[in-house]
């Protein structure tokens, strides 16, 4: 109560105190200021409910409390705030319906209450706003259907409704089921449309949407509409900047219409069940940026050997991002590829039944960051033109039909992040000067004919996180000390199965993942793993045979110990075992053990030596474990149990 006597003398018309560190609450006394006209609090840490006071406040025309921590229902009682324009809520944790409270304030005309939790139905009561021009109330938890009379008010530019649970037929017109508001087609100044990621709406587009001249932006992705795309016999969308339609279960043919849309940047059609073939006009978009039209049906023209489409979207000059993967396309890169944009950054052709060779043209856009043209028939050899794409970070040629060797031109990429070329019929050596890829953190080469002995200087690249080379033929020696790696995720299984590697140490690593379990690996000790914080879901458990074999005998074993080591501090490499000592000891039932392993089911069996059997374990606590069984006739394994 003190706050409001102090406050309601101040004669303070605009508060602007955005963008500082304001904590705690909202003064109840600021709704009571006479002359408040506007609140502005956005961006800070205001957090407790919003005081009901500011919605009895007759003369405020500004409330915007957006990026702050406030709770609680979005509000409480009637309203009186007969002058409020701008009301600005979002991005905070308010909870409650909308209440119909919101129809009395007749001047409104921007609504944000987006980022929130509001939950039940999209109130009728906003149809009462005639001055309304922008609702937003995405992402938050609102269910029901979209109103009809929501389109009442003919000064609306912008809907956006994405990021709820709203369901039922899009747009249905209560009085006459199936049928398309008329009112929508009122909507002569609306620029956007937005009501993606609400999975249970239903139903076709409304044609209606696309006779509104003044849209440019038009987002339905992530529902489950159906039906094909409205066509137009007469282009009314001039100014359509963004389009998308995604990942929903649209069908029939990509509409010509789209392609005279001149101004459009955007255009997301993936994800659906499309079919036909890819329009040889889309050139006409001067300004596209964005095309993705993968995971649909879509074919090449018929007895066309070249994917033509190419040749079109070379006139394309700011094109940054092409998917058109996931779809059986079924023909030959053209030389244009490479007449690509400049601005091009993303290329991605994934599973679309594309054969022939690599064009050599590729290495002309130099401008391209990811290339993934994984999944195909390609063959033929990797063109050493690649080596020009000194911006590329990620470079996917997997499972494909390529062969010959790896150009070294390859080692020229500096920025080069990702490279996967497994499952292809390379072979030669693998090129030493791959260890020169400072950047490089996932390299994947197995499933190739590649022979002759593994570079050495992989194993000292501190930046690398995954290594695959399984099922080739590389001889050589492997180092016992891979610490080199410093940086690697995964201890690689391909080295349980060379049977030259002995020993092994990977000492003070940041190593995550399962332990291989064959090979060497059986019978390390936990010694050759000391120092990897990702590695402490997988330990030893040594226990005695008898355990299990001899019920009569279970009862000795009532608990084993799980040693998680971990090192008091690091010393030099050499007096590494000096400065070790065991923190900590965690106690684990047999009867633990028991259901950790489905009672030693021959399917959690990862291993055999000569000492015991190996299983594979997780315990109540979710930590993953390797339980050896020790073999107790062997005199050696039998001393630390007398």
């Amino acid at each position: 109560m003190s706050d409001q006597m102090n406050l309601v003398h101040v004669n303070i018309s605009v508060l602007n105190l955005q963008n500082n560190s304001f904590h705690s609450g909202i003064p109840y006394g600021l709704g009571y200021m006479p002359r408040l006209r506007v609140i502005d609090v956005k961006n800070n840490q205001l957090n407790r409910s919003i005081p009901t006071s500011l919605f009895q406040n007759r003369r405020v025309q500004v409330i915007s409390l957006a990026f702050n921590e406030l709770s609680g229902e979005m509000w409480r009682g009637p309203w009186y705030v007969p002058e409020l324009r701008v009301l600005n809520l979002g991005n905070n944790r308010l909870t409650g319906i909308i209440p119909p409270y919101v129809g009395n304030a007749t001047k409104l005309m921007n609504i944000n209450l987006s980022g929130n939790r509001s939950n039940g139905n999209i109130p009728m009561e906003i149809s009462n706003l005639s001055q309304l021009a922008f609702l937003s109330l995405f992402d938050n938890q609102l269910t029901g259907s979209i109103p009809p009379t929501l389109f009442n008010s003919s000064s609306l530019l912008g809907i956006s409704l994405s990021f709820n649970g709203l369901s039922g037929p899009l747009l249905l017109d209560e009085g006459n089921i199936g049928q398309i508001p008329q009112e929508l087609g009122k909507l002569s100044n609306l620029r956007e449309l937005s009501f993606a990621n609400n999975s249970n709406l239903i139903g076709q587009i409304p044609e209606a949407i696309f006779n509104i001249s003044s849209l440019e932006v038009i987002n339905f992705s992530f529902n489950n509409l159906s039906g094909r795309i409205p066509t137009t016999t007469v282009l009314h969308l001039q100014n359509l900047k963004e389009l998308y339609l995604g990942d929903n279960q649209l069908e029939g043919e990509i509409p010509l219409f789209i392609t005279n849309a001149s101004k459009l940047q955007i255009l997301v059609l993936n994800d659906n069940s499309l079919k036909g073939t890819i329009p040889n006009n889309l050139g006409n978009l001067c300004e596209l940026q964005i095309l993705l039209l993968h995971t649909n049906q879509l074919t090449n023209e018929p007895r066309e050997h070249e994917l033509k489409f190419f040749n079109s979207l070379v006139n394309c000059r700011m094109l940054r991002y092409l998917e058109v993967g996931n779809t059986p396309l079924s023909g030959v890169l053209p030389n244009s590829i490479g007449n690509l944009s400049s601005t091009i950054e993303k290329i991605h052709l994934v599973d679309a039944h594309i054969n022939g060779l690599i064009p050599t043209s590729v290495g002309n856009m130099t401008g391209l960051i990811s290339i993934d043209i994984q999944d195909n028939n390609l063959a033929g050899n990797i063109p050493s033109e690649f080596g020009n794409l000194k911006q590329l970070q990620g470079l996917y040629l997997s499972n494909n039909k390529l062969q010959g060797h790896i150009p070294e031109a390859v080692c020229h990429l500096s920025n080069l992040v990702k490279l996967t070329l497994q499952v292809n019929e390379l072979s030669g050596l693998i090129p030493e000067c791959f260890g020169n890829l400072s950047m490089l953190q996932k390299l994947y080469l197995d499933s190739n004919k590649f022979s002759s002995k593994f570079p050495l200087s992989l194993w000292k690249m501190s930046g690398l996180l995954y290594l695959s080379v399984s099922r080739n033929s590389i001889e050589g020696e492997v180092p016992s000390d891979i610490g080199g790696m410093k940086a690697i995720y995964t201890i690689p299984k391909f080295l349980e199965k060379l049977s030259y590697l002995k020993t092994i140490n990977v000492t003070f690593n940041d190593l995550e993942g399962e332990i291989p379990s064959g090979g060497m690996f059986v019978n390390s000790t936990l010694q050759s793993f000391l120092g990897n914080k990702g590695l402490c879901g997988m330990h030893i458990l040594e226990i005695p045979s008898c355990a299990i074999t001899n019920p009569g005998k279970q009862s000795k074993v009532k608990e084993v110990v799980l040693k998680i080591v971990t090192p008091v501090k690091k010393g030099k490499s050499k007096d590494v075992e000096k400065v070790l000592e065991i923190r900590t000891h965690q106690l684990v039932s047999y009867h633990e053990i028991q259901r950790a392993t489905n009672n030693f089911d021959e399917s959690n069996l990862i291993g055999e030596g000569s000492s015991g059997s190996v299983y594979k374990g997780i315990l109540s606590s979710g930590t993953v474990v390797a339980i050896k069984i020790l073999d107790l006739e062997n005199e050696q394994v039998v001393k630390p149990f007398q």
